[in-house]
């Protein structure tokens, strides 16, 4: 994409007479240079350089980096040797780049002289970034030794520039209360594509179900994933549940003592429906009875 790399203000050398060479030379010895304003871009994308110019006449204009010209022209004659991505609009001095890469990232210089004056040279950064992928969640894995209570999960995002880090949220839900809590310094592994210098990045997150539901996300800059909830199949007991638990528990242990003893002094009252574990210790009683008998 890029041309041959030819040192500053030497790219003409190849296209023009010596003795318009050595003018060159000597004229451009001292340019003057000032800062423009820095521009933005997405992978993708694209951004315009302005290199404004004055209404008189120019010898030459032209974008380049470090050494390496992009697009210009010279008295009037468009350059060859551009790159690929690139435009010159002459009406408005400014080169039009489309898909932008993030190698594209860099400082530029429009160089600018006008006829029989110093060249003037305007510096503009370019910062070209991408937007990371919106993260999704991996399906948890829990440690079977711990009956599903200690689980993982891991959060991913893809192809985003600069490097950054995942932050992760989470509401726990409990019989009686609610709690919100950001995660901001979990642990992120990143890996960047060799050839797009895009980062791909996953944060794993340790989590206890004893605590009730949790309702988890995580973001990379603005872009946050959908919420993933875990733990809901945990059933949470109060103490106030687990009393009555017992002495349900309790009232049936009690009926089926009273059942026993009625069978075995030869009571006539019977429960025509009674619930699982009555009819266990009824049959119980029974059996005992019967043996006695005998």
């Amino acid at each position: 994409m890029m041309a041959s790399t030819w040192s500053r203000y030497h790219f003409l050398t190849q296209r023009f007479s010596l003795d318009l060479l050595l003018s060159l030379v000597l004229t451009l010895t001292w340019p003057f240079t000032v800062t423009g304003s820095p521009l933005s871009g997405q992978v993708g994308g694209n951004v315009t350089f302005q290199c404004p110019v004055e209404e008189k006449p120019v010898d030459f204009l032209y974008l380049q980096r470090g050494n390496n010209f992009v697009n210009g022209y010279y008295a009037y004659k468009e350059l060859p040797t551009r790159w690929n991505n690139t435009k010159l609009d002459r009406n408005t001095s400014s080169v039009f780049m489309n898909n932008l890469k993030v190698s594209h990232s860099g400082e530029y210089t429009c160089h600018i002289r006008y006829r029989n004056e110093q060249p003037t040279d305007i510096s503009i950064t370019l910062s070209v970034t991408a937007k990371y992928s919106r993260p999704l969640f991996s399906p948890p894995v829990c440690d079977k030794e711990t009956q599903g209570q200690n689980c993982q999960t891991t959060c991913t995002s893809n192809n985003g520039y600069p490097k950054s880090r995942i932050i992760i949220q989470a509401i726990v839900t409990s019989t009686n209360d609610t709690i919100r809590q950001t995660w901001d310094h979990v642990r992120s592994v990143h890996s960047q594509n060799s050839s797009t210098l895009l980062y791909n990045i996953a944060t794993t997150v340790s989590y206890n179900c004893s605590n009730g539901e949790i309702k988890f996300s995580c973001s990379v800059g603005d872009v946050t994933s959908d919420e993933f909830s875990v733990c809901a199949h945990q059933e949470q007991h109060s103490p106030d549940i687990v009393i009555v638990i017992a002495i349900c528990i309790l009232v049936v242990v009690m009926i089926a003592g009273v059942l026993c003893w009625r069978r075995r002094t030869g009571g006539t009252m019977r429960l025509e429906r009674v619930n699982t574990n009555e009819a266990v210790e009824i049959s119980l009683c029974e059996k005992n009875g019967e043996k006695e008998a005998a």
